[in-house]
């Protein structure tokens, strides 16, 4: 078991960098900008910046500033909302009982390439199902086809994986999480070969 307080802690621990626009006209919060680590989500994916997130915004209206930063707080709450039951609860090991708080706080940086790779994730999502034709998605050049390729990596005719997509980064980066917070017990099951 582990608390509110936990998630949110770790959901703070990386930001979206700040806008490198001139005049970008909102007002991002430092803690969505820098998060308590200094880490950028955009080192995750080129294309997860505070200006193509606002691009693929649909307009916000009054109040634009507090809207969009709370749309990226939602971005990484609620990736790391996902990481923590994925990374903790699924695990065979687990123990509803035990008191995980401490154990996650300890090994937060686990936890962020996960996070990372969940939010990057969620962002290429979110520029594919918005319904904004906007200056960024003009400027990438990317289509839907090709933010699919991003998130699901490359097959060869064979169906064979060659390029690995966010999602077998993410897959990745939730199993070193795993297996270092819950270790492999060795165990030896044979009988006597004599």
């Amino acid at each position: 078991m582990y608390s509110e307080e936990t998630i949110v802690e770790i959901s703070e621990r990386q930001g979206f960098g700040i806008p490198l626009e001139d005049g970008f006209s909102i007002e991002v919060d430092e803690a969505n900008s820098v998060g308590s680590t200094g880490r950028f989500f955009k080192s995750f994916h080129s294309l997860v910046t505070v200006e193509n997130i606002f691009a693929a915004t649909p307009d916000l209206g009054e109040e634009a500033d507090e809207k969009f930063n709370n749309i990226l707080i939602a971005f990484r709450y609620q990736a790391t909302r996902e990481i923590i039951p994925l990374i903790m609860d699924k695990n065979a090991q687990y123990d509803n009982a035990t008191g995980y708080d401490q154990t996650i706080l300890d090994n937060a940086v686990l936890f962020d390439d996960a996070v990372g790779y969940k939010v990057a994730m969620m962002v290429l999502e979110y520029f594919m199902s918005t319904k904004e034709s906007n200056l960024a998605e003009r400027n990438a050049k990317c289509s839907i086809a090709a933010l699919k390729l991003e998130l699901e990596g490359i097959r060869n005719d064979s169906g064979v994986l060659v390029a690995n997509g966010l999602v077998q980064k993410f897959q990745s980066a939730i199993k070193k999480a795993t297996n270092k917070i819950f270790p492999i017990k060795p165990t030896v099951g044979s009988s006597s070969i004599w």
